[in-house]
């Protein structure tokens, strides 16, 4: 009981932190800025259907349609989205929570879960953010708690009823969310087979009823926007050029051979206790009992933690995996569970996960994970529609490790158990929002509370500029340029349209003249993401249609005569500003 009461103690903090950012800091997540923009324009014009929102943004309407409909009717202001967007980080909480506590350990194995998150960057960084990553983890989790968990005193056409719209919410949060949901309803075939009929027809059923109703909701906007359902699906609006095929196909192939294959994929903490999940999963799903699992997952886990890494390292730049020095707090964490890990063999038979749970969650995680790995690893916050099954599959074994370590050591063993994940969850707040976040890909909560001090917390713009000082900047040096200069302003980067949605136009300009009838140019700058070789190997033509070409290179746009480009602020390597004359 206290150890749970500590584990949720930790969650609890991270909660409360993750909401007195959201009440004080403005959006600031590029993604969250570029796909508000709908959500400022439902809030200004009413209805859904906008120049330039296609099918990337019409996927996505449980966050931004809401979103857009609380600012229509509140006033614009952003803590209320990021008030919106918090909520789904709670459920998120509660649904892991309940997930991972459906089988043996009950309530600890659910705080364990829940503290799990708490030390995955992803979810601490994106938790208000305003993107969808944690809306479609919560929504799929939670649709997984009325499909797993039993009726108990709920009648079983409520959960019926539960399971339609929580499942087709999932759908509508993102379309990744239908890999996850075709996982689950694939669980459902685990268990006694005479039940096995009711179990599709009172689960199963009404699982994919919410799904085609998500599916739906993506079809008529398919239909409407002239689409083909399978490229609306993905994402897909008119022409992609060869060269941002390219890009992706290099960004995509580094990644499987750097952190994906490196098994960072909840974060650098969490990779030994999740290749050992894997394994003793894998094992006992076969058949195998719990001792044997345990002594042939633990050692397979260390040996696999410096092998993996060491391969995935080869052709790929920065630290991977948990023992590169360059992150102490990954080392010293892996070490500090490499014992307790292997004293799971000790666990009581009684205490240990039914092969039936395993079997299911494992089921669950499989078509989320693959089509992850398959279509986008080079962004670790797409897994998250497989994140309840794969934290509640971590939970479960460093429940088997507690549990071990307490019969073979005693229960103050136990405690340093606890105390390890408590304490890579709390050092993983420096990830909090992403604030502090640097062109450099640094990110440091801590820098940005020792900036903001106490009146900071009550001024947006100060806010702003520390919690990401280019956004900041370029907001600032775009709305004097605008105050100045009025007319419409054109830039490649989407996120000037959240904060002048009736006024920016994201496009990608190539030459003098396509800057007529705008009054400002906004150019922004960014590496590639791709190692010096791949960007070599993607060619220079290549390079220029996947980065915008001559839209992000401000020399260009200074020589231009007709109109005139006059450079009005710039900040090197990140931004310049132009006032365009005739």
């Amino acid at each position: 009981m206290a150890m749970r009461r500590a584990l949720g103690a930790t969650v609890a903090l991270f909660l409360v932190a993750l909401a007195w950012v959201a009440v004080w800091v403005p959006f600031h997540a590029t993604d969250a800025l570029i796909y508000g923009r709908w959500s400022r324009l439902i809030a200004l014009e009413g209805g859904i259907d906008f120049p330039g929102i296609g099918a990337g943004y019409l996927q996505r309407p449980l966050l931004y349609v809401v979103q857009g409909w609380l600012w229509d009717v509140f006033g614009f202001h952003e803590w209320i989205g990021r008030l919106w967007a918090f909520v789904f980080v709670a459920v998120l909480v509660y649904a892991l929570w309940r997930v991972a506590s459906l089988d043996r350990g009950g309530a600890t194995v659910g705080a364990i879960a829940a503290v799990l998150l708490v030390a995955t960057p992803d979810v601490v960084a994106l938790g208000a953010a305003g993107l969808t990553d944690v809306p479609v983890a919560a929504m799929v989790a939670l649709t997984g708690v009325f499909v797993l968990a039993p009726d108990g005193r709920r009648a079983p056409w409520l959960t019926a009823l539960l399971i339609v719209v929580a499942a087709a919410l999932a759908g509508l949060a993102k379309v990744s969310a239908f890999f996850a949901l075709l996982g689950l309803g694939l669980a459902l075939f685990v268990g006694a087979r005479e039940t096995l009929v009711s179990r599709l027809a009172r689960r199963g059923v009404p699982l994919a009823a919410g799904a085609l109703i998500a599916l739906a909701w993506n079809a008529i906007q398919a239909d409407r926007t002239g689409v083909a359902l399978t490229d609306f699906l993905r994402g897909v609006e008119g022409r992609v050029s060869a060269g941002v095929t390219s890009y992706y196909e290099q960004l995509n192939a580094q990644s499987r051979g750097s952190f994906i294959a490196g098994m960072e994929w909840l974060g650098p903490y969490l990779t030994l206790p999740l290749l050992f999940a894997l394994i003793y999963a894998a094992v006992r799903i076969v058949g195998r009992p719990h001792r044997l699992a345990a002594t042939i997952a633990a050692p397979a886990a260390l040996l696999l933690s410096f092998v993996l890494p060491a391969l995935a390292d080869a052709g790929t730049s920065g630290a991977v995996g948990p023992w590169d020095l360059e992150r102490p707090v990954a080392v010293v964490g892996a070490l500090a569970l490499v014992v307790p890990l292997w004293l799971s063999r000790e666990c009581p038979d009684d205490e240990t996960p039914t092969r039936a749970h395993l079997a299911r969650l494992a089921i669950w995680a499989l078509p989320p994970t693959i089509a992850w790995i398959a279509s986008a690893p080079f962004q670790t916050r797409y897994l998250s529609p497989a994140w309840a099954p794969l934290y509640a599959l971590l939970a479960i074994a460093l429940w088997t490790a507690l549990r071990g370590t307490m019969a073979a050591r005693g229960p103050r063993w136990g405690w340093a158990v606890v105390v390890v994940l408590i304490a890579l969850a709390v050092v993983d707040l420096r990830n909090l929002d992403g604030l502090g976040s640097r062109p450099d890909g640094t990110i440091s909560a801590g820098r940005t509370l020792s900036e903001l001090k106490l009146t900071g917390w009550f001024d947006a713009d100060e806010a702003r500029a520390a919690a990401d000082p280019s956004l900041a900047a370029l907001v600032d040096a775009t709305g004097a340029a605008l105050a100045a200069h009025p007319g419409r302003v054109l830039s490649v980067d989407g996120r000037l349209g959240f904060y002048w949605p009736l006024r920016a136009v994201r496009g990608e300009p190539q030459r003098c003249a396509d800057l007529e009838g705008f009054g400002t140019l906004v150019v922004t700058q960014s590496a590639t993401g791709l190692e010096a070789e791949r960007e070599e190997a993607l060619g220079e033509e290549a390079l220029g249609e996947a980065t915008g070409g001559h839209a992000a290179d401000p020399a260009f746009w200074a020589r231009c005569r007709d109109p005139r480009a006059v450079l009005v602020a710039a900040r090197p390597g990140e931004f310049a500003v132009f006032r365009i004359e005739r």
